[in-house]
């Protein structure tokens, strides 16, 4: 019995220590806020812990409360950047946490460009080891087969879509030394409509409409056909490039063995 617990351990022994990483970071992250709070006289012991709702408002719509959150949301989603869905997670919580969906959603951009800019460089500078030691073997693995595989076209789309390793993706983008000029319109557009589609998405869907097993599955219905006809056009588009990129490279060859045959001439 011990030696299946030891060997248990030794088989995922990285799992498990992600996990605990995981465990002690939300704990950090729980005495940072309180430390945060407490601070501005939002959280304070008198007779057991109080919270000033009053207080806490008033600091949430603050120009320092809109620093100290894009703060913590992007040092979270760096931290923890191995755990799937923490970037989606965090705007949800800024969602709950601002009155306002703009509000919400203007924090967590500014957040997420930060921490994708950041992920995007550690991948540029630090180079594949750093990732795999980051973020595993396997995400980076996935990542970099999709970037190869799929082509630069699908990396705007994978950025909109949470079921991606977003990060992964990111910081691969990095090591793979991806242009400026394609990853910054890509993640600013990409990351840009899916925060969007988050933040705004719960007052555009009459949720309180959908009362039937029907209902739901017309929205499911929608949403599918409009996520399918989104990758059949890029994968169209991806047609179009690698066949224009074949008569270039084509048209190059053949302009080569005119010059030779000129040059071979003239000779």
């Amino acid at each position: 019995m011990i030696k299946k617990i030891v060997d248990f351990l030794k088989m995922n022994k990285k799992k498990i220590l992600q996990g605990v990483l995981v465990v002690l970071g939300l704990i950090g992250f729980s005495f940072l806020c309180l430390l945060i709070l407490s601070l501005f006289g939002i959280v304070y012991f008198d007779d057991g812990l109080q919270f000033n709702v009053e207080l806490f408002n008033s600091f949430k719509n603050s120009w320092y409360g809109w620093v100290i959150i894009i703060v913590i949301q992007a040092l979270i989603t760096n931290l923890l950047c191995f755990v799937p869905g923490v970037s989606m997670a965090c705007i949800m919580l800024v969602q709950i946490l601002c009155d306002k969906p703009w509000q919400a959603f203007a924090l967590s951009f500014i957040s997420v460009m930060a921490s994708s800019f950041t992920m995007y460089l550690i991948g540029r500078f630090g180079g594949y080891k750093v990732c795999k030691k980051l973020l595993g073997e396997d995400d980076c693995k996935q990542a970099s087969e999709l970037l190869n595989h799929k082509g630069a076209v699908y990396f705007p789309l994978m950025m909109m879509f949470p079921v991606f390793p977003d990060e992964a993706l990111i910081m691969i983008a990095g090591t793979l030394k991806m242009s400026l000029k394609w990853f910054v319109p890509s993640v600013v557009i990409g990351r840009g409509i899916g925060i969007a589609s988050i933040v705004f998405g719960m007052s555009i869907i009459p949720f309180e409409k959908l009362t039937t097993v029907w209902h739901w599955a017309g929205l499911i219905a929608i949403c599918a056909i409009g996520i399918i006809a989104i990758f059949y056009l890029a994968y169209k588009f991806n047609e179009y490039l690698e066949r224009r990129n074949q008569r270039m490279k084509a048209q190059e060859s053949l302009d080569g063995e005119v010059s030779q045959e000129i040059g071979q001439t003239e000779e």
